[in-house]
């Protein structure tokens, strides 16, 4: 039986074949052709998909696909989206790029009624003007697709839906968590009673219901680490514990529910971030003041263990910064948290605070200086993913 990787050498083969088909054609050896196509950047793939359904075929394998984000995992971007009107758009810029002026590249927009929320790369829509629903639209600005989900089954069509957005890294599938509140528990805690699934793939999608064992309420920080989502919530169980702050587990690929109790106060007021591999909390606000940043990194999920960490703020942060209303983004691979404000100025800066060297830096963004005063979303890690999940869009 022939083993994975020797089917895609034998594909790859003829591929080739059928490229360096004609008396007068070079012949081309395999791996070059696949290490030219792995360096072209995402716009050419996307037009050499226009070429022909042979080139349609060779952009869209997916060891091609696979191995064009593990390429571009190693060079993460930041992504902006900001809401003109009847349209969403989308920019990115480099995330690790150390110059400190950058200018934004354009990637898609598309058409929306009234956004409710954008969290990347989903945008919650309300659709409809006499009877508004919740829809959410899934886009990939590396590609310009975007697709409207399919909406929930649910017994009750004018209830609240949070979605999640979680990456599985061994079977390699983007999932979307999504939650309708059916419930009302003791002293008006709205509790999250119907959990949902959605898998990422070409062909029809639907929704499948799954058990969550613990009612809750959640609110929107959410993060996925090495597959599992992680998001903040109150239990809405009817205990002694009822109402307490809780973190929610999702395991994307098996689809299970865990939770973690916590005790500590930081929590309300504090962002999830991805802190070495491991589950972290940082105050979201601390970054407006000369006082000392408060880390809480989880060591021991089974036991519950936190560790805490203090990092100063440099001399220099009120030179750098000024008066700017900043919130922490999240935190990069290199250990430097991203903070961003809440709407674009002219000039509009990204800053870096490194919790190694306890520095600041700050990085103007050029190149969307039109959506001056609107709202923006920033977000770090976008990850350049060229594969096809689905056939509609533009």
């Amino acid at each position: 039986m022939r083993t994975r990787r020797q089917k895609i050498l034998e594909d790859r083969q003829a591929v080739v074949e059928r490229l360096n088909a004609g008396q007068n054609s070079l012949q081309i050896p395999v791996d070059l052709i696949f290490e030219i196509l792995l360096r072209l950047p995402v716009k050419s793939i996307a037009r050499g998909r226009c070429l022909s359904k042979l080139w349609a075929s060779i952009l869209e394998r997916q060891d091609f696909t696979d191995h064009y984000l593990t390429r571009s995992s190693a060079r993460p971007q930041l992504l902006f989206a900001f809401q003109d009107r009847c349209k969403v758009f989308f920019f990115s810029a480099p995330q690790d790029d150390n110059s400190s002026l950058i200018t934004a590249s354009y990637h898609m927009s598309f058409p929306v009624n009234r956004v409710k929320e954008i969290y990347s790369p989903m945008v919650c829509v309300r659709e409809g003007m006499k009877t508004p629903v919740t829809v959410w639209v899934i886009c990939n600005p590396s590609t310009g697709q975007y697709f409207t989900l399919p909406r929930m089954k649910t017994r009750n069509n004018k209830c609240d839906v949070r979605s999640f957005f979680g990456y599985d890294p061994v079977e390699k599938q983007f999932k979307v968590l999504s939650m309708t509140t059916l419930a009302h528990g003791k002293r008006d805690l709205v509790i999250y009673k119907e959990h949902q699934v959605l898998t990422l793939q070409t062909g029809k999608l639907s929704w499948r219901m799954i058990e969550c064992n613990v009612p809750h309420h959640h609110g929107i920080n959410c993060i996925c680490i090495n597959g599992v989502l992680y998001y903040k919530a109150k239990n809405g169980a009817d205990s002694s514990t009822y109402g307490k702050d809780i973190i929610v587990t999702f395991d994307v690929r098996s689809e299970k529910f865990g939770f973690i109790e916590v005790d500590k106060p930081f929590i309300p007021v504090h962002t999830l971030i991805n802190f070495n591999a491991k589950l972290a909390s940082v105050e979201s606000y601390s970054f407006n003041r000369r006082s000392p940043i408060h880390l809480w990194v989880l060591d021991d999920i089974e036991k519950n263990e936190w560790s805490k960490h203090v990092y100063k703020l440099p001399a220099s942060w009120e030179e750098v910064v000024g008066d700017a209303d900043l919130y922490c983004v999240k935190v990069t691979a290199s250990n430097e948290v991203v903070l961003s404000g809440y709407y674009q100025r002219s000039p509009f800066y990204v800053f870096y605070y490194s919790l190694e060297k306890e520095t600041v830096r700050r990085v103007e963004i050029q190149g969307m200086e039109a959506f001056k005063h609107f709202q923006v979303y920033t977000f770090v890690d976008h990850v350049e993913d060229v594969k096809v999940y689905f056939k509609t869009g533009s």
